[in-house]
């Protein structure tokens, strides 16, 4: 009987010396995984090996699959991909085979993180596209819930895969309005509750808005998670890299949290619009100055720093503008142009330009924007700028529409600019200066300048206007009118030089008549010129009125034009210099 036990208890003590822990059934069985393929990063994936890596996942699941099948008691020695029978049943007996479990299912999750950070599709082409499909669907049929299902794996397993992305940023924006929604509701039917006395319905009502409201802070974190994931491994993109992503985050930012991350907002606009430069997106462009003059109310920069955000961003949209119309240009130059691109170029450029009226406006309208701002912002900068010429060309061109061309600092710019580019636009800048300063001789000879090297018309048509002014105010008539008529022929529907006429007309009117009757015949002249230049441009309508109101109170008297035989619709030739035919009337 001894016999037989000891040779039972040796039997017992051999199995288990020889029994496998799980970690060393599974080192075993998963070598390479543990050399070659391994999820720390010392091995390198590429395009030849990826699938190398896909099988040893695939191979992961195949061992959680025989575990699976043995512990529902369907394991045969036939029927296993990875494992012997034996090994799972000695594991089985000694409780250990949950721990087996464990270590399959987390390196089966590495390897799921691994891949996905390092490919596009992850562990799987065809996974990764139905979790995709199925996230598209359920957010097409508003079942939200299912579609953060689907969006969080995506967004988890396949950090590469761009389209998620695009379709969960969507879902979040789409789940933060709903929320807000729910919240305001709570908050209306909570002052209802309270108004009724129904003070403990009107307390849960507002414990519920509060939760809502945090709940509201949660999403918008998960929507700017988006950006810093995507940066993370999509951030070289070629069209839609760190850059503009950086400018997304940031117009996030200042949508939902101005008030009290109004700073952060402002720091990644600026850097995105400094980084895209010319590519900048429209909307961030946007989005960078509402921050910036935001910035400026609060204190939080100087008018300085506010002028040069409102100079680059205009910059920016211009050149971009400039960009796409080149573009499109150089695409209708061709046999079979490509219509649709051309489309798509002519939205970009239209979105720019609106975009850079609507900053020039909430800039020309602000306090800050006023000459006493502007000038000892742009001195401070001066010294470090003199030789810059697109910094001089911005200062004069602010300087210029605000109207602040009589400081001494401006012409001190302008003078600068000219120096370094003689151009006509310099010319034309430096002449304002001395057109404000009355020194007419030196204002028409940059003037001159300006209209004689400019070769586009409308421009040229500008500075042939300002040349009338000049000689208008040297008393030069004849010389002026000339000037202006040739402003008008330049630019159609250009009104302003019509209307200076007629104020030269009016001012002579006493030096070209003998008579009382004569010299009040000069405001039919005037009146002419007045009704030429409301016909044919909108822009300078209500002046024109104005100015025809004033003058035509002038007029000869019918009484007048009787004693004369002067009888209205005769033809009438004004005298003096003027030396016009007009029409009777009175």
């Amino acid at each position: 009987m001894k016999k037989y036990f000891f040779a039972i208890v040796s039997l017992f003590l051999a199995f288990h010396i020889n029994a496998q822990t799980p970690e060393e059934v599974f080192k075993a069985k998963y070598t390479a995984l543990l050399t070659e393929f391994k999820t720390d990063g010392s091995t390198k994936v590429t395009s030849d090996n990826i699938q190398m890596f896909r099988d040893q996942y695939n191979r992961l699941q195949d061992g959680l699959e025989d575990v699976e099948v043995f512990k529902f008691g369907g394991a045969t020695e036939d029927n296993l991909k990875v494992f012997e029978y034996k090994q799972l049943k000695s594991l089985g007996r000694d409780g250990k085979l949950v721990d087996l479990e464990k270590i399959l299912k987390k390196y089966s999750e590495d390897m799921k993180l691994f891949l996905g950070q390092n490919n596009e599709y992850g562990i799987d082409k065809t996974k990764c596209l139905i979790a995709y499909s199925n996230f598209k669907q359920s957010l097409k049929r508003k079942d939200y819930t299912a579609a953060f299902g689907f969006w969080r794996e995506l967004f988890k397993y396949y950090p590469k895969f761009k389209n998620a992305y695009y379709k969960g940023d969507v879902l979040i924006r789409t789940k933060i309005k709903m929320v807000r929604n729910q919240a305001a509701d709570a908050g209306k039917n909570a002052l209802k509750a309270q108004s009724q006395k129904k003070y403990d319905e009107a307390k849960k009502l507002a414990d519920k808005q509060k939760e809502l409201l945090a709940e509201r802070e949660q999403w918008i974190d998960t929507l700017l998670l988006i950006y810093d994931q995507r940066m993370k491994y999509l951030g070289s993109d070629k069209y839609y890299g760190t850059g503009y992503l950086i400018g997304k985050k940031g117009s996030y930012i200042y949508k939902y949290r101005k008030d009290s991350a109004l700073s952060q907002a402002y720091s990644l606009l600026k850097k995105s619009v400094e980084t895209e430069k010319e590519n900048s997106n429209y909307a961030i462009v946007k989005d960078f100055f509402d921050a910036s003059f935001d910035m400026i109310k609060a204190g939080k920069i100087e008018t300085g720093e506010s002028v040069n955000d409102y100079n680059m961003a205009t910059n920016v949209l211009k050149k971009n503008s400039d960009k796409m119309n080149d573009f499109i240009t150089k695409e209708k130059a061709k046999n079979s142009p490509n219509k649709k691109r051309i489309t798509n170029w002519g939205k970009v450029a239209s979105n720019d330009d609106k975009v850079s009226e609507y900053i020039t406006k909430k800039f020309a309208s602000s306090e800050f924007s006023k000459c006493e701002y502007l000038i000892p912002a742009f001195k401070t900068q001066f010294n470090k700028n003199q030789n810059n010429k697109e910094w001089l060309k911005t200062v004069t061109g602010i300087l210029a529409w605000k109207e602040c061309t009589n400081d001494e600092f401006y012409g001190q710019a302008a003078e600068a600019l000219y120096k370094l580019e003689p151009s006509a636009n310099a010319a034309f800048r430096l002449a304002l200066f001395y057109l404000k300063k009355e020194q007419y001789p030196d204002a028409e000879k940059y003037f001159k300048n300006a209209y004689t090297q400019e070769t586009n018309t409308d421009k040229k048509a500008e500075y042939y206007y300002y040349a009338a002014v000049v000689a208008y105010a040297e008393n030069k008539l004849n010389n002026a009118r000339s000037l202006a008529l040739k402003a008008a022929g330049l630019k159609e529907h250009y009104g302003k030089p019509y209307i200076l006429i007629a104020q030269m007309y009016a001012g002579s009117a006493k030096s070209c008549g003998t008579d009382k009757f004569s010299q009040h015949a000069v405001y039919w002249a005037v009146v002419d010129k007045l009704v030429k230049a409301r016909s044919i441009d909108p822009s300078v309508k209500d002046e024109a009125n104005k100015l025809i109101g004033k003058y035509s109170q002038f007029f000869p008297s019918q009484e007048e034009g009787f004693m004369l035989t002067w009888t209205a619709g005769k033809i009438y030739t004004v005298g003096g210099w003027i030396n016009e035919s007009t029409r009777v009337r009175y």
